[in-house]
Parts: structure tokens; sequence; C-alpha cells
């Protein structure tokens, strides 16, 4: 497919150290968003993987966590296979197990960015604002992403953005999001959210 260029103007992404809120500016910065595929498996953990996708949008965690496994057997220490796995384990609620999946592809693979987004959403729910930040921050140096890396970067900064209570930063976000991927079903939960706070607000 053709790569889709998206300018991103008049945006700033908020970052955090331990003292203070760093406001990184963004405007006049282009991001390359496209769909090429960047990791390629065996035809055998192709034939795993095309069964286990379906699995983790049914949120059939344990299903899909049997068929990463065995995808594992065959390509150890596969990044991508190892996050759907921590994904899976994630759906059954066993948080310390996929956390510490992410940790160890995180040591691996410090650039796979699902690795930090995954990392984020994690450390969030458990207070850290500060390691959150640390892990997205490297991310913004970027200039090419995938739509699902794009989507997953969207979604961890909307939720740091929430948490440390910046609401306006988060919905332009949610915006820059939205014009990129509108069709993304996940939007539908933020959209709500933000929807709520107009009401409260209102």
């Amino acid at each position: 497919m053709p790569r889709k260029r998206k300018h991103i103007s008049q945006h700033s992404n908020i970052l955090a150290n331990p003292s203070k809120r760093f406001v990184a500016d963004l405007r006049h910065v282009n991001f390359l968003v496209n769909n090429e595929q960047k990791m390629f498996h065996s035809p055998e953990v192709e034939k795993l993987t095309d069964e286990a996708a379906p699995l983790l949008r049914e949120r059939n965690g344990l299903a899909a966590e049997q068929l990463y496994r065995q995808a594992l057997a065959y390509e150890p220490g596969k990044p991508d296979l190892l996050n759907n796995l921590a994904t899976s384990l994630m759906i059954q609620n066993r948080t310390i197990e996929a956390k510490a999946v992410l940790e160890t592809i995180h040591l691996l693979f410090p650039d796979y960015l699902f690795a930090r987004t995954g990392l984020a959403s994690i450390v969030l729910r458990e207070g850290d604002l500060v390691r959150a930040a640390n892990l997205l921050a490297p991310l913004f140096e970027r200039r090419e992403f995938h739509y699902s890396e794009y989507d997953a970067l969207c979604m961890a900064q909307i939720e740091l953005l929430i948490m440390q209570g910046d609401l306006s930063s988060a919905k332009e976000w949610y915006k820059m999001w939205e014009e990129c991927n509108p069709k993304n079903p996940k939007l539908d939960f933020y959209r709500r959210l933000f929807q709520q706070d107009l009401a409260k607000s209102g």
C-alpha cells in the first residue's frame, strides 16, 4: 500500500521527569505512517499467528497464549511473538507474567515500540507516571510508524496525559489519532471518555 504522510502541526507531546513536566514541541514535524510489514515468519509460524490473531480480538487469552507459545517454540525470542504472548496474558489478568515478558523484550530489543507502550500502560496502572513517560519519550524521536505502532503510541500517550490531568493535550492526541486512523474501533472508548468529561464540565 502507498505510504501516507501525516503532518503534525500545533500539537505538543507531554513528557515527565522526576522533578517537572517537560513539553517537547513537535510543530512542523512530519511523521510517515504506513502499512508496511516489518516482521516475517516461517509458514508454520504464520499459520499459528493467523489462528491466534482473531482469538486476541475475541479476548480468548488462554487459547491465544497456547498458540503463541507454539509459535515461540519454532522461533524463540521473536519480539512480536513475545509481545502477543504478553497481550494474551494481560487478557487473562496475569499482569505480573505479562510485565515480565515485556521487560524481557524491552531489555533485548530496546527499540521495539510495542514493548515500550505495553510497559508504559502497565506502570501507569501501578501509578509510576515518571517511568511511563520515560518509556515513551524516545519514541517521539521516530519519524516513521506502522499504523499499529502509531495506534499504540497514541493510546499510551493519551493514557499518560489523562493520568497527568492534562485532558486538553490528551484530546489533541486523540484528534491526531482519529485523523490518521479514523476506523480504529479503539477510538470509541476515548471518544466516550471525553464526551463524559464534556458533560460533567458543562
